[in-house]
């Protein structure tokens, strides 16, 4: 029984595939559809004939074994040596059948969720959708090489990987608790258009007051004005901001160490604007710069590619695509609001902002191209092995703390 490859041959060998999937035709296709309690497969010889249309089994160890005995029979019914399984990444649900696959030497790729949806309506001309049918979606977008790279981190970018996801959360749940100040609590306390009166701002917890703030006067003294229903809303939401500020200081605290084991990681802390928390992000969102060939597929990873709708005379306004991985994004324009603190970094943003005269948006699309810029940064800073040079970007330089 084969091992799992490590990521530098699994790369290559995703290349090789993503290269020859449109006309090679001594490969078997397993299309999976995951689920969470068993998967639908479809086996396919290669631009050939179907072989199975469906097989179910269940997500456990002896339903992968029986699917293996299903490919080793298909292997010998069509000659075909090589199995390439497609799926499309669900959760976690998928990691057990896909490590088991790569185990007994099959090669596992991704399908793209939003391919797989337009292309599902080809199948049949139906609008429908079943188990069925997804899985020999999966095989069709196989035998048209439309495929992503299955990237499987092991180590510290694995563990730095876990590390950031829980940090996502946890800034989410933050950024909910906000939202629910802003539309819920703080608009039954004054009108939005007004700072808070002392004698009510003085009723907030703490946290709540860090983003609120009061009207000029002197100081107020808490004395229980809230009524009881909104001051335990109050104080329910302020106990809760806290918890979650504390998670995100504690998960921040545990990202850095682990982050510093990565050689890239004091590459990326010499660029400008780049700190131990979006270092760390950055490290773990990208993954290997070696998975990317070239700087544009970095570019689509965040979303920063620039895309139009066009037909005839008709061109669109030109704007970035937001695919891709939205904490990255994320990242790189704080990135981008670090660098622009830098003399030069301000000289480059006012710059931007100026080509931009009159567009009320000006100063934020600046902030977004400027992050644009700061991802060529370390795309070269990283692919060199070499720390940043200022006299290469410009003068941009790290601003002494």
């Amino acid at each position: 029984m084969e091992t799992v490859r490590d990521n530098a041959t699994r790369v290559k060998r995703f290349r090789e595939l993503k290269a020859t999937l449109r006309t090679d035709r001594t490969r078997l296709l397993v299309g999976l559809d995951i689920a969470q309690a068993e998967h639908v497969v479809h086996l396919r010889h290669a631009h050939t004939r179907v072989v199975t249309p469906a097989l179910t089994i269940p997500n456990t160890t002896r339903g992968f074994t029986q699917l293996w005995a299903a490919i080793t029979r298909a292997q010998r019914a069509t000659g075909c040596r090589e199995v390439v399984c497609g799926l499309e990444p669900t959760g976690t649900y998928h990691q057990a059948v896909a490590t088991f696959l790569e185990t007994q030497g099959a090669d596992v790729v991704f399908l793209s969720s939003s391919v797989a949806y337009w292309n599902r309506r080809t199948q049949d001309g139906t609008w429908d959708k079943h188990d069925r049918k997804d899985a020999a979606n999966c095989a069709d977008l196989l035998e048209q090489g439309k495929v992503l790279f299955y990237s499987q981190p092991t180590g510290s970018l694995a563990e730095l990987r876990q590390l950031v996801r829980c940090l996502r959360r946890a800034r989410t749940e933050l950024a909910s608790c906000k939202a629910r100040w802003r539309t819920t609590l703080r608009p039954a306390l004054a009108p939005m258009g007004e700072p808070l009166p002392q004698r009510l701002w003085a009723e907030l917890p703490p946290v709540l007051q860090a983003w609120e703030r009061a009207a000029p006067g002197r100081p107020a003294v808490p004395k229980g004005r809230l009524p009881l229903g909104l001051a335990t809303a109050c104080a329910d939401l302020g106990t809760q901001v806290t918890a979650v500020q504390t998670r995100i200081a504690v998960l921040e605290a545990a990202c850095t160490p682990v982050a510093e084991r990565l050689p890239a990681y004091p590459l990326l802390r010499t660029i400008p604007g780049v700190g131990p928390t979006v270092g760390a992000i950055l490290l773990a969102e990208i993954g290997d710069i070696g998975w990317y060939t070239k700087f544009s597929q970095l570019r689509k990873l965040a979303g920063l590619d620039i895309v139009r709708v066009q037909s005839g005379q008709y061109a669109g306004q030109a704007r970035i695509s937001k695919c891709g991985r939205s904490l990255l994004r994320w990242a790189l324009y704080h990135t981008a609001i670090g660098a622009a603190r830098t003399v030069a970094g301000r000289a480059r943003l006012a710059a931007l902002k100026a080509k931009r005269r009159g567009d009320r948006y000006a100063g934020f699309k600046a902030v977004v191209e400027l992050a644009a810029k700061q991802l060529r940064v370390i795309w070269g800073v990283w692919r060199s092995g070499t720390p940043y040079d200022p006299r290469r970007a410009g003068g941009l330089q790290r601003q002494a703390r």
